[in-house]
Order: structure tokens, then C-alpha cells, then sequence
């Protein structure tokens, strides 16, 4: 043996190591982990020796000792905790992680020793083990389950130590402070049976409201029971929930819609709630927010019924008083009895628009509602300059009702003060100079914006753009099928596209009538999904409307609607879907005066005195413009603008400011920072979209025929003129009756030279001027070629004139014109009527119906037929009757034409 090393045969047979190993295989795990040194000699024979360090193998028995004495091994350590000692390769580490967390000293060994890795301090575990409980005993020691043991740990902050998720230690003494439950009253408690039967639940639904806390339990000699005063107190917080909440489905149903309005706040609901609201909603909302909009739904429902059922605006008022209980105090009656002479007499003298007279109503509630909280204690005359200041004249009123306030307490102070004198009272009242005068208020300059030409031409041609249609077709569908909350997206989208092409107010916006869709043929969204309108079937939608009697909301004037022709099919499209929303949703409502409730346009909310927020970001959200915001204001300022910068340019100044006034109603009209960049070349284009009447008849022939130069039509013309001449040539012969129509055909030869021997310049101007309705003639819908001096004064209409140019509006009275000349000759024309004035009853229905035909050839037939009260129906009955005339005369048409007619006409053939 060489000295401080043994031989491996030495080590293994020498018996004194064995608690080391017994055999040469077992020394390995302790050699690897550097515990035992060896090297390698040479023996007494030939061959290689292995020597172990003597030291070490001595080490390492005084370490076995000690790890045998101190230290239990991993298996153990594990059994001792309440670990699967089957799993110990899987449950070292988390074994290791328990000793490092608690400071109990372990030696580990990777790769192992004595068939053990973990070696535990056997002291510092069994004290741990003195001073802890597991969660498992602590069930059976406490008698309380899991669930209490963690409610009680949540409610006291009672520290853990957890080496899994199954086994979890906790400290002796807080245990015992915290889990030790006294011995209860059983009388106290109801058994979960009983639970279940009072709160109509299953155990499942208690097991629930535990876990959050709503409800706790004690386990009674094994069996679980729940404290009656808990349980009547849940009575109570059910009762209250039934009383306090509701489910979006049940708000839903109370205010009979199916959506929920976005300004009903939901708050969450907890597991108790959702048991009895109805099982499953997530949200709540408070019963009484709901009924509070109900009421106030019912009474804006009331309140606009009342302004639209009566004419009798005085009614209304007192109607809404009483409605909106505004009632003065029995202290204050000097007071109402001034205030409601003072109100009924301005209503009686307020005329105007219908929306004009229901805006002053709603004005003078909103003011006697000020006065009436102003003299709740005291007269008005009482009070002191000072307490009127700070109540009827302050921000939180406008201004315009502080005007008609004011007015009031000049009237009032000035009838008190005499009154006052004339009895020979010295009773004070408020002094007039000290109240302030609203009158008087320094008025902000507000900016005239307009939108730029460029952001014009944008927001033109987004609204122009088909692309709207589908999403609008799928938001009328939510609507009327109240799935979803309704963006009212075609109510933006027709909103919009009026406003591009005509200079009007929102409160003119927002009337666009209902239209009748039984002519084109559309009755359903499906109609409409599957198929765009024809062009046909837009331009009688357009056509329905300009058929309309409009009036400017402000002023109560003919409000004349406007269309660009590629504004036509997009706008039919919206004005289509949003009449089906009405027809689906509302119906077509008619008021106790007899009126239909036409307004089509509607954003879903009970005041449109805006376009909203949020149907605006619906609309634009795909807008080229970012963060756009759509004033009507603005827009309505743009167009009206453009309207003018484009007579400026064509060198039509004056006409600017005339049209300026007459579309705004305007006394000024401001020229300063009012004129928009157009390019020139869209110019034309521009005109024909805003300026569109439609002008028609001989005189726009004319024109048409001379800026076309063809020559054969022209030609054609002047030949219709000069054989109409000539047909007069005798005209003394004819009977007096027939002077009107010898000037007529006069009158006519001349305007036709007159447009053929002008240049190309003047023409282009004339029908510039014709189609901006630049040459206003004596009545709206007619323009006159002289204007503005009246070439035939003494005649009762524009209709009856050859210098008079007539656009769509005059269809109107054309169609009049017809029905009143059919009639004549129906009654008048007889065997023995004298020849004369056979020819005058002939030449005037000829000529009607001469201008009946070229406004079908202008519009379309069905378009102009739509003017007879009675359609196409009306018109074929009015033909019937010269079929009569036939009949009592025993003439044919044809033969009265040639006998009597002399008027030749242009179109009719």
C-alpha cells in the first residue's frame, strides 16, 4: 500500500468502508461527484492498479455519519410533508424550493449518494412541522371545509406557505386564532335544503355566490348550513333588485324599442343579480333612469303632438303648461296674469312658417318656466334688481329668450308704476336701469366660414358615390328591425347630398318629404339590395319632390328644391331608403288637422335641431378628409357662394346679389370675403349642377337650336314662323276673338329673329342667364326674355306670354292651364257657338296642350301627368271629354282643326 492510498481491492474487502459501498461499481457516484480522489499505479504483477485517497474515504464516512444522524433523505423528508414519495424525482425541486423558502438546510447531491439526492436537517423540518398544520388537517382539526378556510384566509390576511397547489401549510398559532370556530346554535342557521327552497336555488348557484363573496357557510357536524340572518337579509337584496334594476332586454321592452339608447349607462352585474335579473346578463341599468326616460319620451311624444294637432297657438301653450306642470305660485298671480297677456297676445300676432309659430311656443314655455321659478315667493315687482339679474339674465339662459324676458319687464314696469300712481301706492318695486339689458350686449363678431372649392369638389363626389348604398340598406335593416343601434346612416347620406346642392337652412334640410314608391316599383330594402334604381326611376324620385310645396322654415317663402344631375341617382337611392325606414317603423302618420307627417330625414333623436355627432362620424369615417366636421351652417355658406362667385365671374353682379338675398332671405347679403377659387374649366359644370331649373319651351328651343348651328332645324323654325305669318295675313278678316292669337304668333315671329340674328356670345349668355334664372319674370316658375321691364302687362299670367320662359315649377300651372282650356271647350264649344269663338276655344286648348307636350318631351310623360292632382287617370278623363265634344257637335277633331284652328302647333303633333 502506498502511503495515504489504497488499492480499490483493499477498500472493498477490507470490510471498514462498507458503509461507503460494497462494491467496486458502488464507489463510482462518489468518485464522479469529487468526494473520493483515486490515480492510477502500477502493481506487484504487471498491470494497472486503482488507489483511493485514504483522507477522503474517511471524509466521507464522517459525512454518512453525520447526514445519518442529522439529515433525513429525500423519501423520507417528503412523507414527512404529505409529498408522493413515488414521484421524488418530479417533487425535488419543488421539496428544495420549500427549504430554501422556509431556511431549512439541505445538502443535495446531483448524482446522488447512497441512493438519495436531498438530504434534509431533520431538526429544522420536525420544527417546522411542530408549527405548522396542513390545510388538509386543518379540515379535520377546525371541522370547516377548503372554501371557509380560504375565506377566512382572504378576510384575514393569513399567510400561506404552499409547496403545491395541493399542499399548502399554515402557521399553528394562526390557525388556532383564525380557524378555531365556536360551538354554534343550530337554531341560528338554515341546512342548504332549506337554502336552496327559500332562495329558489341550486346548490351550484350557492357554491357561486360564495365565490364572490355575496354568501358564506359553516359546516356543522359534517353537514353544511348558511345564517338565517344572512339568508333574510339575501331576501331583502333580492326584492331590491327587483325593484332597483332591469336587463337591457326588460329596458328594451318598457320603452318599446329594440335597441338600447347609447346615454343609458350600464354598470355590471354581480352573480345575484344576474340570478334574478334572468340569469345570465352581464350589465344592469336602474329602473328608475329607465322610467324617467319614458316619462320624459311620453311627454316630448305629447308635447309635439300638441304643436302639430292645433292651429290655435294660444291652445298649444297653455296645452304644454299644463303638460310640463309650469304653473305660478298663489303668491305671485299679479305676475301670471301679466306674463300670460303679455305671452298670448305675441302668439297671437306671430305669422310666419308652422315651424316658425311651434319655435315660438316652445320659446315662451322655456320663458315662463324662468318667471315662474324666479316668483315662486314673492311678485315680481318685489324683488330686487339684483335677484332678477341673477336669474334671468345669465349665461345659463339665452339670449334670445332674455330679450323677450326683458321686453316683458319694460311692459310690466311701465303698467306696475302707473298703476301704482293712480292709487297713490308707495309700494317699491325694482328699478329698470339696474336690471341688464340684453339688447344692449356687445355681439361677438362670428366668422362667415366657408369650406374651400377643393373640400367642396370632396365632400361632392363622397356623397356622390354608390358606395353608401349597402351600408345604408344594412343600418335601415338594424332599424327596422331595432337589432342593432341604429347609425342612421341614409338620413346622413340624403342629409348631405340636399345640402350640396342647394343653399338651405338645417330646418329646411330636414323636411325632404315622404315619397310615394308605388310609381317606380320599389317597396322593399331587398328590392333595392339586389338592384340600383334606374335613371328613370331616380329622376321621378327627384321629380316627386320638386312637385312638393316646400317653405323656407325661417320665413314661410317657396322653398325650391334643387338636384345636380349626377347628384340624381345617389340621392334617389338614399331619399328611397330612408321612406321605407318611415313606412317600416312608423308609418305614415297623420296629425288631427288632416296632415301627413312627412319628414323622412330623422337621426333617432327627439331633437333634430342638429345633425349629430354621432351619424356624422358613422357617415365620414371613411371620408378622404380627416377628423372632418360637417357644419350646416358652413356648407349652407359654401353653396350660396358658389352660387354667387359663378354670376360674378360671368359678369352677373347684380343678379348675384338679388339670387344671394332671395335664396337666404337675406335684407344684406356681406360681399366682402366671399368669393371662392373655381377653376375655369369647371366652371360650366359647377352652373349646370346648382343652377337647374330646367328651363323649356319655345324660347330655349331657340337658343338650343341656334348654339347647335344645325341648320336644317333652324331652317325648319324660321319656316314654322313665316307660315304661321301667313296664315294672318288677312288677319282683318278674322273676328275680333282672335287678336290675342295674331299677337301671340306675332310676338313669336319676333323673338324668333330676335335669337337669329344674334351673335354666339349673346346666345350662350341669354341661356346662361335662362338656367340661373337670372330674368325673373312676374311669377316664380317663368322667366321673361325682357326682364325685368313687362313687354305684356295686361296679361293675368306669365304662362299666357310668348316672352315668357318657363322651367320645371311652371308645370304646375301648365297642367292648370290645360284642365281650365279642356273644360271651356267642353262647355262653351257648341253647333251654334259663333265661329269666331269656335276658333279662339280652339286656338287656346291647341296651345296648352302645345305646351303640355313639349314639357313631356322636356321631362317625360309620366313626370308631367303627375302634376294632375288625379295622375294619368285625371288627364285620360280630360281627353274623354273632346270625345264628347265630338259627339254633341258630330264633327271629328280633325275636321274642327281644319275649320277653325289657326294656331299651328310646334310640338304637338
Amino acid at each position: 500500500m502506498e502511503h495515504g492510498w489504497i488499492t480499490k481491492y483493499e477498500v472493498v474487502h477490507s470490510g471498514k468502508y462498507k458503509k461507503i459501498a460494497k462494491t467496486y461499481k458502488g464507489f463510482k457516484p462518489w468518485v464522479e461527484q469529487g468526494l473520493i480522489s483515486t490515480k492510477e499505479g502500477t502493481g506487484k504483477t504487471s498491470g494497472s492498479i486503482t488507489y483511493f485517497k485514504e483522507s477522503d474515504l474517511n471524509d466521507v464516512l464522517r459525512l454518512i455519519d453525520l447526514l445519518e444522524i442529522w439529515y433525513v433523505r429525500d423519501i423520507e423528508a417528503m412523507k414527512m410533508i404529505g409529498m408522493a414519495a413515488t414521484l421524488r424525482l418530479k417533487n425535488i425541486p419543488m421539496l428544495k424550493d420549500f427549504c430554501d423558502s422556509e431556511g431549512i438546510d439541505y445538502k443535495y447531491y446531483e448524482k446522488g449518494i447512497l441512493n438519495t439526492y436531498l438530504y434534509v436537517n431533520k431538526t429544522q423540518l420536525n420544527e417546522f412541522l411542530d408549527t405548522h398544520i396542513k390545510s388538509a388537517d386543518v379540515y379535520k382539526k377546525y371541522n370547516i371545509d377548503l372554501e371557509r378556510i380560504y375565506s377566512l384566509e382572504k378576510k384575514y390576511d393569513i399567510g400561506r406557505v404552499s409547496i403545491n397547489d395541493s399542499l399548502v401549510f399554515f402557521n399553528l398559532d394562526d390557525a388556532n386564532k383564525y380557524f378555531t370556530i365556536p360551538e354554534l346554535d343550530i337554531s341560528n342557521f338554515y341546512s342548504l335544503q332549506e337554502v336552496q327552497s327559500l332562495l329558489n336555488m341550486k346548490r351550484f348557484d350557492l357554491e357561486a355566490m360564495r365565490k364572490e363573496g355575496l354568501l358564506k357557510h359553516v359546516i356543522i357536524k359534517a353537514k353544511t348550513y348558511y345564517s338565517k340572518q344572512d339568508i333574510e337579509q339575501i331576501l331583502k337584496e333580492i326584492e331590491k333588485i327587483k325593484e332597483t334594476f332591469c336587463t337591457a332586454k326588460t329596458l328594451r321592452k318598457i320603452l318599446n324599442i329594440k335597441y338600447t339608447p347609447e346615454h343609458f349607462v350600464p354598470s355590471p352585474t354581480n352573480f345575484l343579480e344576474r340570478k334574478i335579473l334572468d340569469g345570465q346578463s352581464s350589465n344592469k341599468y336602474l329602473l328608475k333612469d329607465v322610467y324617467k326616460f319614458k316619462q320624459e319620451k311620453e311627454i316630448n311624444e305629447m308635447y309635439i303632438e300638441i304643436l302639430n294637432d292645433t292651429s290655435d297657438l294660444v291652445s298649444a301653450y297653455r296645452t304644454i303648461l299644463k303638460l310640463k306642470k309650469i304653473t305660478f305660485s298663489d303668491k305671485s298671480l299679479y305676475t301670471q296674469n301679466d306674463w300670460q297677456n303679455f305671452s298670448e297676445t305675441k302668439l297671437m300676432l306671430t305669422n310666419g312658417s308652422r315651424a316658425h309659430q311651434k319655435t315660438m311656443v316652445s320659446h315662451l314655455v322655456d320663458c315662463t318656466s324662468y318667471l315662474v321659478e324666479l316668483t315662486q315667493t314673492k311678485e315680481l315687482y318685489s324683488l330686487s334688481s339684483n335677484d332678477i339679474n341673477l336669474k334671468l339674465f345669465t349665461k345659463l339662459v339665452p339670449i334670445a329668450k332674455q330679450c323677450t324676458l326683458y321686453s316683458f319687464l319694460l311692459e310690466f314696469h311701465g303698467k306696475t308704476n302707473d298703476l301704482l300712481k293712480k292709487n297713490k301706492q308707495n309700494t317699491n318695486i325694482f328699478k329698470l336701469d339696474r336690471v341688464i339689458n340684453p339688447y344692449k350686449y356687445e355681439k361677438a363678431e362670428k366668422t362667415k366660414e366657408t369650406y374651400s372649392y377643393e373640400e367642396y369638389k370632396d365632400l361632392y363626389e363622397y356623397g356622390q358615390s354608390m358606395n353608401h348604398k349597402i351600408p345604408a340598406i344594412k343600418d335601415a335593416e338594424e332599424i327596422i328591425l331595432k337589432t342593432g343601434n341604429g347609425k342612421y346612416y341614409a338620413s346622413s347620406w340624403l342629409y348631405v347630398l340636399t345640402h350640396i346642392g342647394n343653399a338651405w337652412r338645417h330646418g329646411d334640410v330636414m323636411w325632404v318629404p315622404l315619397l310615394d314608391l308605388e310609381p317606380i316599383g320599389v317597396s322593399s330594402l331587398e328590392q333595392l339590395k339586389m338592384q340600383d334604381l334606374t335613371m328613370a326611376q331616380a329622376n321621378a324620385i327627384v321629380n316627386q319632390i320638386k312637385q312638393k310645396d316646400l317653405a323656407v322654415e325661417k320665413t314661410g317663402a317657396t322653398n325650391r328644391f334643387n338636384c345636380p344631375d349626377d347628384l340624381i341617382l345617389p340621392f334617389a337611392t338614399a331619399a328611397v331608403i330612408c321612406s321605407l325606414i318611415v313606412k317600416e317603423t312608423r308609418g305614415i302618420i297623420i296629425d288631427k288637422g288632416g296632415t301627413k307627417n312627412q319628414r323622412i330625414i330623422d337621426f333617432g333623436i327627439s331633437d333634430n335641431s342638429n345633425f349629430p355627432k354621432k351619424a356624422q362620424n358613422a357617415f365620414f369615417k371613411d371620408f378622404k378628409i380627416k377628423n372632418f366636421e360637417f357644419r350646416s351652417m358652413k356648407l349652407n355658406r359654401t353653396v350660396l357662394t358658389l352660387m354667387y362667385t359663378i354670376l360674378v365671374k360671368k359678369g352677373r353682379g347684380s343678379a348675384a346679389l338679388k339670387l344671394a338675398q332671395r335664396l337666404r332671405a337675406h335684407e344684406n347679403f356681406e360681399t366682402t370675403n366671399i368669393y371662392l377659387v373655381i377653376p375655369q374649366e369647371e366652371l360650366d359644370e359647377l352652373c349646370e349642377g346648382l343652377f337647374n331649373r330646367k328651363p323649356f319651351g319655345y324660347i330655349t328651343d331657340l337658343l338650343a337650336t341656334t348654339l347647335l348651328g344645325e341648320s336644317e332645324i333652324r331652317d325648319e323654325r324660321t319656316r314654322d314662323i313665316v307660315a304661321l305669318n301667313s296664315i294672318f295675313g288677312g288677319v282683318h278678316h278674322i273676328q275680333a276673338t282672335t287678336g290675342f292669337i295674331n299677337q301671340h304668333i306675332a310676338d313669336k315671329q319676333k323673338v324668333a329673329e330676335k335669337i337669329f340674328n344674334m351673335g354666339l356670345n349673346e346666345v350662350t349668355g341669354l341661356m346662361f342667364d335662362l338656367k340661373v334664372n337670372a330674368l325673373p319674370g312676374k311669377e316664380e316658375e317663368f322667366q321673361c326674355l325682357f326682364s325685368p321691364e313687362c313687354r305684356r302687362p295686361e296679361l293675368e299670367s306669365c304662362k299666357d306670354c310668348p316672352f315668357s320662359v318657363p322651367n320645371f315649377y311652371a308645370i304646375s300651372s301648365v297642367t292648370e292651364g290645360v284642365k281650365d282650356s279642356i273644360w271651356k271647350f267642353f262647355d262653351e264649344f257648341e253647333p251654334d257657338t259663333f265661329e269666331g269663338e269656335k276658333t279662339r276655344l280652339l286656338n287656346a286648348l291647341y296651345r296648352d296642350l302645345d305646351i303640355l307636350e313639349q314639357a313631356m318631351q322636356t321631362f317625360g310623360e309620366s313626370e308631367v301627368l303627375n302634376f294632375f292632382p288625379g295622375g294619368k287617370e285625371e288627364y285620360d278623363q280630360l281627353l274623354d271629354l273632346l270625345d264628347e265634344v265630338q259627339s254633341k257637335t258630330g264633327e271629328e277633331l280633325e275636321t274642327l282643326e281644319k275649320t277653325y284652328l289657326t294656331y299651328k302647333p310646334i310640338y304637338l303633333t
